[in-house]
């Protein structure tokens, strides 16, 4: 029991992108459950099938986010903290796997155990604590036709594909019958790949946009490096704006990474006009002809103290034309619980190295974005790790963003595994939407992403470099996850939870009566 345990913890992890598989492989993730599954349906008793949950949970998490080990001074507490966490969360899961593997018609096992599944992720990935990487739905996220059903029922659908597709090949191991759920799972799988085909040939952009993507990679996190990094990201601008001067048509706008500037930007002030000293920002901002989308510190709403991460768009005079406050913030990075207590705030500093947080956009904004012809495009700008969280980008199409203006900045994991999890992950969201994705970021992955999902310009990771950029534009589309966001997710958790509890107390009764 604890191979197969440990098999399914390390092959899940290499199913993901990984420093081996830079974009994972999918055909892994329809099976890398399986081993885990079987040696549930081995465990003696619940309590048995906890422990193979938490080394299950300890294990995966550690091999598929290691590179959380180099976030920056406190990273023992990053790395320790998600896979103590998911150890914890896994030792529940595998005890319900247990529960459901045992108890009920043993006919509709796999199905019961793939909305658990699908139940679970949701519910690892909202709220505060939401961390939604390492699903089993990331795998099939690199098959690019089934991708495609992402716009259906989000990434929740392709957890549940995946999640069933394993509950039916371990039932079919154990029992050797139950055929008709393998087939049915196959059969789902192929009908998702029918449905992606038909997709992708049928979405057509009808205008574009054109962007210049700036990605310096100067870690501006150690201490004296935010001149350099902004020094950086003006000249490489400069270069290529000089370069591109005699190609058809000037960039729309310039994009740069997740807090580009690290002091808060409402204006020309004292500090941008002398820094950084070679050429000051706001003498830059007058040589540019265009809107620049960068990354900033913004006073939080009613509050002289508090920050929001926020995107600003500023205009070549140096106005502020708009910004946007990032809602989904990283637990215990970006946000902490009860920070206004100085006993929490000397324990982070102190202890941990930890000197400061954000608090989170009050609402969902756009910003207006003056193309080059006139015309003003509405764009959703979530932040970082906020482009994995599907109903952020969904409430910004909801009020009519046209494109999704991702600004990252990863420099500090290292790894390129951390860069390609995070890109998958965003991918899935112009998907759901059927919009164009572009990732302005420090070190990587920068890229625009068409409306099927598929990368068509990129750049290199950890290398500092900028190019314009063609981004495809399309007529607002309608899908089913526009319309019912999460529902799916919230309903495989909610069913479940309410099919265990009906189970119980049935067996409570079925006790009684024996008495």
């Amino acid at each position: 029991m604890i191979l197969n345990t440990l098999f399914s913890a390390i092959l899940l992890p290499l199913a993901l992108p990984n420093e081996l598989f830079p974009w994972g492989v999918a055909l892994p993730g329809l099976v890398a459950l399986v081993p885990a599954l079987i040696a549930v349906r081995m465990a003696p008793d619940r309590k048995t099938a906890s422990r193979l949950g938490a080394l299950f949970g300890a294990v995966s998490t550690a091999l598929g986010s290691y590179w959380l080990a180099f976030f920056g001074d406190f990273s023992v507490w990053t790395i320790g903290g998600a896979v103590l966490g998911y150890t914890g969360y896994n030792y529940i899961l595998f005890g319900f796997l247990h529960y459901l593997s045992h108890n009920g018609t043993p006919w509709y096992r796999p199905l019961r155990i793939a909305i658990l599944w699908t139940g679970y992720e949701y519910l690892k990935s909202v709220g505060f604590l939401g961390y939604p990487w390492g699903l089993v739905a990331y795998p099939l996220a690199g098959w690019h036709t089934v991708a495609q059903t992402a716009e259906l029922l989000g990434v929740w659908g392709l957890s549940f594909m995946a999640a069933y597709v394993n509950a039916a090949l371990a039932e079919v191991i154990v029992n050797r019958r139950f055929l008709r759920h393998l087939i049915a799972a196959m059969a789902l799988v192929a009908v998702g790949a029918g449905f992606g085909t038909y997709r992708i040939h049928s979405i057509r952009p009808d205008d574009a946009m054109r962007v210049l993507l700036v990605q310096q990679n100067v870690d501006s996190w150690q201490p004296g490096r935010f001149s350099d990094a902004l020094s950086r990201a003006q000249q490489l601008t400069l270069e290529t704006l000089a370069t591109e001067s005699g190609s058809v048509g000037a960039p729309d706008l310039v994009v740069w990474s997740e807090t580009a500037l690290r002091r808060p930007y409402t204006g020309p002030d004292s500090f941008y006009q002398t820094t950084p000293p070679d050429l000051p920002f706001t003498r830059f901002l007058a040589r540019l002809d265009m809107p620049l989308l960068t990354g900033a510190p913004m006073p939080a709403p009613d509050s002289s103290n508090d920050m929001t991460n926020s995107a600003i768009l500023i205009t070549p005079d140096g106005g502020l034309q708009g910004n946007y406050g990032k809602q989904q913030l990283v637990p215990f990075a970006e946000s902490i619980p009860f920070w206004s207590v100085p006993a929490v705030q000397q324990f982070f500093r102190e202890v941990v190295g930890l000197y400061g947080t954000w608090v989170p956009g009050a609402t969902t904004t756009l910003l207006e974005i003056p193309l080059a012809d006139g015309r003003v495009l509405p764009a959703g700008a979530p932040i970082c790790f906020e482009d994995a969280f599907g109903w952020v980008s969904r409430e910004m199409a909801l009020q009519g963003a046209r494109v999704l203006i991702n600004l990252t900045n990863n420099s500090w994991s290292r790894q390129d595994s951390a860069q390609t999890q995070h890109m998958v992950a965003a991918r899935l969201r112009a998907i759901e939407l059927r919009l164009p994705l572009v990732r302005g970021t420090n070190s990587g992955f920068s890229a625009v992403v068409d409306a099927t999902g598929m990368t068509v310009a990129a750049m290199p990771m950890f290398i500092s470099d900028a190019a314009v950029m063609e981004v495809p534009l399309y007529t607002p589309q309608w899908t089913l996850y526009l319309a019912i966001g999460d529902a799916f997710g919230q309903v495989a958790a909610a069913g479940i939870l309410l099919w265990i509890v009906l189970s119980a107390l049935k067996e409570s009764e079925r006790q009684k009566s024996e008495r």
